[in-house]
């Protein structure tokens, strides 16, 4: 579903993604892994379309990310690190302008957006202007935006940020039945017991390389630890 060959990106003089070689199979969860800085978001911002690589190539589902952009994005629901969302309207109000910018008429929005907002336990939020919400709000809203349009991919950059233990829960469910139906979802975090709890494979990224790819227990076992947190330690040391 996901397939960097060579990818290169860079920030001026700073190789943000350096040469690296990917591949996320269609129906798995596969997580990156790796500190602040590391190349994650960059990775994710190539395959959402919203960076060109310098070097190398990035596919979505067969698609050339800097040839056929429209498609890949179309193709994909998104959850950025810090989600963007029009302040001034309610969440109704916003996800109805989604589904109208993806061409998705009222009467077959309606039941999308219904089913989406019990999904992710979104109730009076539909009503309120979303300036006024909270940081756990505003995630689970990015959440329902990302994929109340039943996407075929989930590009999600450390979705869990500002939400709650029992949230929490309820997305790790979901996420693993999104995969369960033949959904395919690359996630990023440097929170190693989200990676462990449903991620199918993970790449440990460390300064723009993949040091380490593979399932948890393979990624454990190449660095000698028991657990991933342990793991990923040993691959990038602790500074």
């Amino acid at each position: 579903m996901f397939r960097a060959s060579q990818l290169t990106k860079r920030y001026g003089d700073v190789t943000a993604v350096d040469a690296v070689d990917l591949e996320v199979r269609a129906g798995e969860i596969f997580g990156l892994l790796g500190s602040n800085g590391a190349g994650k978001t960059t990775m994710m911002k190539v395959f959402m379309t919203l960076l060109r690589p310098d070097r190398g190539a990035a596919f979505v589902d067969g698609l050339d990310v800097t040839h056929d952009s429209l498609a890949v994005r179309a193709l994909l629901g998104y959850v950025p690190e810090n989600p963007a969302l029009y302040e001034k309207l309610t969440g109704l109000e916003f996800l109805h302008l989604l589904a109208t910018l993806r061409g998705i008429p009222p009467d077959g929005a309606t039941p999308l957006i219904d089913d989406a907002a019990k999904r992710f336990r979104l109730d009076r939020e539909l009503e309120l202007e979303m300036d006024a919400y909270s940081r756990g709000m505003r995630q689970k809203m990015a959440l329902a935006a990302a994929t109340f349009h039943r996407p075929k991919g989930l590009v999600l950059d450390e979705p869990t940020n500002g939400l709650d233990p029992r949230f929490t829960k309820i997305l790790k469910a979901y996420l693993k039945e999104f995969a369960a139906n033949g959904g395919t979802v690359l996630i990023s975090t440097h929170i190693t017991d989200v990676a462990e709890a449903i991620c199918d494979r993970v790449a440990v990224v460390h300064d723009g390389h993949v040091a380490a790819l593979g399932t948890v227990e393979a990624v454990q076992a190449q660095a000698g630890a028991s657990n991933l947190e342990d793991a990923f330690v040993a691959l990038v040391g602790d500074a």
